[in-house]
């Protein structure tokens, strides 16, 4: 007599499902490795991007009569009413400090420094006694030599 199975066995599903589950295990730390990369890198790119803003706006500035002087001190608040990053001068004519207008992610905290020459010479996030660095995105971050990196 000849019988018709359709299915499979407990065994077979035992043995697919431990199967899976290997493969969840061995996948989910990579991809979680992968998601932090990716975050870092954004917090860096969100840093450039403040960088080249800030820049842009003192050379627009070169322009117009009343002009930022260098060196100077960009300091980013993300927090709060009002999250800008602003030049540490005012803007004679009106007597606001100058914004720097960029989209993307504003640091949380956070100052850097364009020397005399354009560059970024520092970037500091006082912590107490101590300069730990700008932070973006829950990530430090520090410039040295215009490359950005976060940690």
């Amino acid at each position: 007599m000849r019988t018709n199975k359709k299915g499979f066995t407990l065994i077979e599903l035992l043995a697919v499902i431990v199967i899976l589950a290997i493969i969840a295990l061995i996948a989910t730390p990579i991809v979680l490795n992968i998601i932090a990369k990716a975050r870092k890198s954004a917090a860096q790119d969100s840093l450039y991007g403040v960088i080249s803003a800030a820049k842009t706006t003192y050379m627009s500035t070169l322009l117009d009569a009343d002009q930022i002087n260098l060196p100077t001190t960009v300091t980013c608040i993300g927090t709060g009413s009002d999250p800008a990053c602003t030049f540490d001068q005012t803007d004679p004519a009106t007597s606001k400090a100058w914004r720097v207008n960029f989209s993307g992610t504003i640091p949380t905290s956070g100052s850097f420094t364009i020397n005399a020459e354009g560059n970024v010479e520092d970037v500091t996030m006082t912590a107490g006694d101590k300069d730990t660095g700008i932070w973006v995105n829950g990530f430090q971050c520090k410039v040295e030599k215009e490359k950005v990196t976060c940690s």
